[in-house]
């Protein structure tokens, strides 16, 4: 009898371990479930942060031209970089007196943060100018002068640079 109840009592902790083994299975199961749900929470975290960054980019890449355009202001640069570069070439960075009015923006595209603009200088300088605070600003890229076209409008009897940049925006 002495065997028997050795083989009951082994059984039992047979069926005891056999729970835990279900239990545990059951609970790896669960891991598994929520590492993929957590992986998929972070997939739509990351979509989430593309699409406000997409929502945003534009308004900040709008207020960019803003202030390169606006008298007494000019594009966001970092300061430090600004003031080495100067240090480097007195006529490097922009010229805070310029007079905004002898530019004109008349269109302007952006398709996947590659940008068009098309305008009117009252000369080469103006334009220059636009160019310089484009290079600079923290937000446009890889900034190119695609053409540049003399223009008299014999009304007003003066004689204007019609241009189009080329360029690419970070958001």
């Amino acid at each position: 009898m002495n065997h028997e109840s050795e083989v009951d009592e082994q059984r039992a902790k047979n069926a005891a371990l056999g729970d835990q083994i279900e239990m545990a299975k059951k609970q790896a199961g669960d891991v598994t479930e929520v590492e993929a749900s957590l992986q998929k929470s972070r997939q739509l975290e990351q979509i989430a942060r593309d699409l406000q960054g997409a929502r945003q980019g534009p308004t900040r890449l709008l207020m960019e031209l803003s202030r390169i355009l606006t008298a007494g202001r000019g594009p966001t640069v970092d300061q430090e970089a600004l003031e080495k570069l100067r240090r480097e070439n007195p006529l490097a960075g922009y010229n805070p007196n310029w007079d905004i009015h002898r530019l004109w923006l008349t269109s302007f595209t952006e398709q996947e943060r590659v940008c068009t603009m098309a305008g009117v200088g009252r000369t080469n300088e103006d334009v220059a100018e636009f160019l310089r605070r484009l290079n600079l600003s923290e937000i446009f890229e890889t900034v190119e002068l695609q053409n540049t076209t003399s223009e008299h409008d014999a009304t007003t009897d003066l004689t204007t640079v019609a241009f189009e940049v080329g360029c690419k925006v970070r958001y």
